[in-house]
């Protein structure tokens, strides 16, 4: 993989690790309605930035390879449509197909807006576990991602563009951690 696919990736996973937080609380406002629930607002909220993201792949067409812009709209569709099929059946089976498009934009700066105070407060329930495993997954994989980038990457700009997610991912394992003492308490 090369250099401008692989910070393509990191990115994405950044999107993913960083919408966690907020989808959940954003998800558990009113009361706690499940596993489901919270997973499809934080795939949801997830999209919202990789169609952002992928946009901007597009736009800068010539650093990205076009195969794998098409590998990774393929990935956005395959993941929309079974997390429409996930809402339909185990959440909102009045969901339209129309108002989907909002649903991801919303959710994804609603996650964005609620990530530090969710961060702050424990939103996750007991039956959230397979979340909080997902977090400590992306953040292993979000630091090896960063090691690896960091041999393509010159150290003064290596500490200017990653410097802010190396700090969201030990912010939010920290508070991470947090959480977990506090679901299993």
């Amino acid at each position: 993989m090369e250099r401008k696919e692989l910070r393509f990736v990191f990115f994405t996973l950044a999107i993913l690790m960083v919408t966690q937080p907020g989808a959940v609380a954003f998800a558990n406002f009113d009361a706690p309605y499940g596993f489901y629930k919270d997973l499809s607002t934080w795939i949801l909220s997830y999209l919202g930035g990789a169609v952002l993201l992928f946009v901007y792949g597009v736009i800068t067409r010539g650093e990205i390879s076009g195969k794998f812009l098409r590998f990774y709209g393929m990935h956005i569709l395959v993941t929309l449509f079974l997390t429409y099929s996930i809402i339909v059946r185990e959440v909102n089976p009045s969901l339209s197909t129309l108002t989907l498009p909002v649903l991801i934009f919303l959710s994804f700066f609603l996650s964005i807006m609620l990530f530090v105070p969710s961060v702050f407060s424990p939103p996750y329930y007991s039956y959230d576990l397979p979340l909080l495993l997902a977090q400590i997954g992306l953040w292993i994989v979000m630091f090896w991602m960063l090691l690896k980038l960091r041999k393509f990457e010159d150290e003064k700009r290596f500490l200017t563009i990653y410097r802010v997610f190396l700090g969201l991912m030990l912010f939010s394992i920290f508070f991470g951690v947090l959480k977990l003492i506090e679901v299993f308490r």
